[in-house]
C-alpha cells in the first residue's frame, strides 16, 4: 500500500514540477520586457525609483504567482468586454413599421459585420436594396428582444455558412442561414434558420434572452421576416432547449395529421406556456442554435400571423 501511495504521490510531484516549469518560462519572458524597460529608464534617469522599478520586475520573473495573478486579470477584462462592451442592443420590432431603429443605410466604419448590418432600419425597400448587392441573401430576420436583426442566406448545403461570412469570407463566426432544403418565399411547413450562439452576443448569440422571465415579460413575442414578396410576422409559441436531433428540423409533412402532431410536441416542449393554439394549416418557422455549453441545442418556434 505504501509503495501505491509512494508511486501516485511522486506522479503528483513531478506534474508539479513541470507545470512549475512551465509557467516559469512564461513569467521569465512575459516580466523581462517590464525588466528591460524600467532598466533603460534608471540609466536614462539615475534616480531611486527606477532602480527600485527594476528590482521589482527582476524578481517577478521569478514570481509564478505574479504571472498567473497577471493571467487571471487578463482574462476577467476579456470576460467583462464580451459581456458588457462588445455587445449590441437588443432590438424591438415594431410590426406595424419595421424596427425601432434610425439608420437607412450601412455604416462603412463598423468592422463587425454582424453589427453593421444589426443597425439598420429593415423594411421592404432597404431590404430590396441590399440584396442587389448580394444574391446569396433570401431573406431578412429580426427577434423582438434580442440582438438579430440580419441578412439570411442560403447555399446548398448546411454546412458552408458555419465558417463562411455573408461576403464569402473564411470566418469561425460564420453567417445565419436557412436551411438549403427550404423555399425562400417561406411556403414550407417549417421554415428553419441557424446561426451560431456566439459569446459577444452576435448572430444568435443573444437567442438566450428567450430563456428569461425578463423577455417573457417584456417582449412582444414577435419576429419578422422579409423578403422579395414581402414581410411576414410570426408570434412565439415556442421556447426550448433540447439534445442535438433532426426530429423538429422536419420541413414539410405530406400528412397533415402528422404535422398537426409535430406542432403540438413542439408546443408541449416549451418552457412557458404562450397560451398560443397551432393547427395544420398553420406555417411556422425555426430558429435553432447550440447551447451555451455546446452539447445540446436551442430552439425557438413561431408560427405565421401575418403577411
Amino acid at each position: 500500500m505504501n509503495k501505491v501511495v509512494s508511486f501516485f504521490k511522486n506522479v503528483f510531484n513531478t506534474i508539479e514540477n513541470f507545470l512549475y516549469k512551465i509557467v516559469l518560462i512564461f513569467s521569465r519572458g512575459f516580466f523581462f520586457y517590464f525588466y528591460l524597460i524600467a532598466y533603460l529608464l534608471s540609466k536614462l534617469f539615475p534616480v531611486t525609483f527606477f532602480d527600485n522599478l527594476k528590482l521589482f520586475f527582476k524578481r517577478r520573473q521569478e514570481d509564478t504567482t505574479a504571472f498567473l495573478l497577471v493571467v487571471l486579470v487578463f482574462l476577467f477584462g476579456v470576460n467583462i468586454y464580451i459581456r458588457f462592451y462588445d455587445n449590441n442592443e437588443t432590438i424591438h420590432v415594431n410590426v406595424g413599421d419595421g424596427l425601432i431603429q434610425s439608420n437607412n443605410s450601412l455604416d462603412n466604419t463598423e468592422l463587425n459585420l454582424y453589427r453593421k448590418y444589426a443597425k439598420l432600419n429593415m423594411n421592404l425597400s432597404t431590404f430590396k436594396n441590399i440584396i442587389k448587392d448580394n444574391k446569396s441573401i433570401v431573406s431578412w430576420l429580426m427577434v423582438d428582444g434580442t440582438n438579430i436583426n440580419y441578412p439570411i442566406v442560403q447555399t446548398d448545403n448546411n454546412q458552408y455558412y458555419l465558417n463562411h461570412d455573408l461576403n464569402n469570407d473564411l470566418k469561425a463566426s460564420g453567417w445565419t442561414y436557412m436551411d438549403y432544403r427550404n423555399d425562400t418565399n417561406l411556403l414550407d411547413d417549417n421554415t428553419i434558420f441557424y446561426g451560431h450562439n456566439l459569446a459577444n452576443k452576435t448572430s444568435f448569440g443573444s437567442l438566450s434572452n428567450l430563456f428569461s422571465n425578463k423577455w417573457f415579460d417584456e417582449s412582444n413575442h414577435y419576429i419578422v421576416v422579409f423578403n422579395e414578396k414581402g414581410k411576414y410576422v410570426y408570434e412565439i409559441f415556442s421556447v426550448y432547449e433540447i439534445d442535438p436531433e433532426t426530429y423538429y428540423l422536419q420541413n414539410n409533412f405530406s400528412n397533415k395529421n402528422d404535422y398537426l402532431e409535430f406542432l403540438n410536441t413542439l408546443k408541449s416542449r416549451s418552457i412557458y406556456n404562450f397560451n398560443i393554439n397551432v393547427s395544420k394549416n398553420d406555417r411556422i418557422i425555426t430558429l435553432s442554435t447550440c447551447s451555451d455549453d455546446n452539447k445540446n441545442r436551442k430552439v425557438v418556434h413561431a408560427k405565421l400571423i401575418e403577411k
